[in-house]
C-alpha cells in the first residue's frame, strides 16, 4: 500500500504520516510513504503517482497548483485510486463529488478517531480496486483493465498484448510476473507465450485451447497438466 501526502507544511506531513504509520501498526499493515510539499511537485511525478500511489491526501489551499486542481489533473492522468483533501474548512466536501474524492480531514479539527476511519476506508476501498483492475503500463499510457474483463494474455518479446472485452492493449512485462500477480485469480499459463482466463475458456483438449470468442490458443506439452487441474471438475475436456 502506497500513500501519498501533498502539503506545503511539513509539519502537517509529518503528523499525517506519523499518525498513519502508528494506525497502520495498529492494525498489521504495511505502507510506504511518499511526500510532496507543493502540488505542482506532485504532478511533475505524476506518472510515477497514478501508477504506484493507492491513497492520495491532498492539502486543498497551497501555493501554485491547489489541491483541487491537482485533484482533477490526477483524474485526467487515468488515477483511479482514492483522493482525500486535507482542509480548512468543511465546504471541500462541496469539490470532492467533482474528482471523485473519498473523503475530506478538516485540519486542526479532524479526531485521530476520526482520521483513523478515513484512512481504513480508504486502504480497504484500495484493496478492493486492486482485486478487480490491472493498472498496466503502455508507451505513454496507462490502461486499468478490468480482470474479470481479460480472456488471456499473449506475449512476443517482451511485449505482452492483453486481450480483454472487445478490446486489445499492448504493455511491456513478463509472464512471471503476470502470473504471481493473478494466480489467485483464475488463470493458467498454456505456453510459453499464453496465459489465459480460465472462466473464458469454452473447450481445451492436449494440443489447444478454444476461446468463448472462438479464438483458438495452442497448449504447450509441459503446461498441459496445469491446465488441466485448473480445469478440474470442469466437463469441457
Amino acid at each position: 500500500m502506497q500513500i501519498v501526502i501533498c502539503d506545503d507544511e511539513e509539519k502537517s506531513i509529518n503528523y499525517y504520516e506519523d499518525l498513519f504509520k502508528k494506525i497502520c501498526r495498529k492494525h498489521d499493515m504495511q505502507a510506504e510513504y511518499r511526500e510532496f510539499k507543493s502540488g505542482d511537485q506532485l504532478l511533475f511525478n505524476v506518472e510515477e503517482v497514478v501508477k504506484e500511489a493507492d491513497i492520495v491526501f491532498l492539502d486543498i489551499k497551497m501555493p501554485g497548483t491547489n489541491g483541487l486542481e491537482v485533484a482533477q489533473k490526477l483524474r485526467g492522468n487515468g488515477y483511479e485510486g482514492e483522493i482525500i483533501f486535507l482542509t480548512m474548512s468543511k465546504e471541500a466536501v462541496f469539490y470532492a463529488f467533482d474528482v471523485h474524492a473519498a473523503n475530506y480531514l478538516v485540519k486542526d479539527v479532524s479526531s485521530e478517531e476520526r482520521i483513523e476511519e478515513v484512512l481504513l476506508r480508504a486502504i480497504e476501498e484500495a484493496r478492493e480496486k486492486k482485486s478487480e483492475y490491472l493498472l498496466l503500463t503502455g508507451v505513454g499510457e496507462y490502461r486499468n483493465v478490468p480482470v474479470n474483463d481479460i480472456r488471456y494474455f499473449e506475449i512476443m518479446q517482451k511485449i505482452v498484448t492483453v486481450y480483454y472485452a472487445e478490446e486489445t492493449f499492448e504493455f511491456v512485462s513478463t509472464m512471471g510476473k503476470l502470473e504471481n500477480l493473478l494466480f489467485t485469480k483464475g488463470f493458467v499459463r498454456i505456453s510459453r507465450s499464453f496465459l489465459v482466463s480460465t472462466k473464458h475458456i469454452s473447450a481445451f483438449s492436449y494440443e489447444k485451447v478454444t476461446m468463448d470468442t472462438g479464438s483458438v490458443l495452442p497448449v504447450g506439452r509441459k503446461y498441459y497438466k496445469s491446465l488441466k487441474d485448473a480445469m478440474k471438475g470442469d466437463k469441457r475436456e
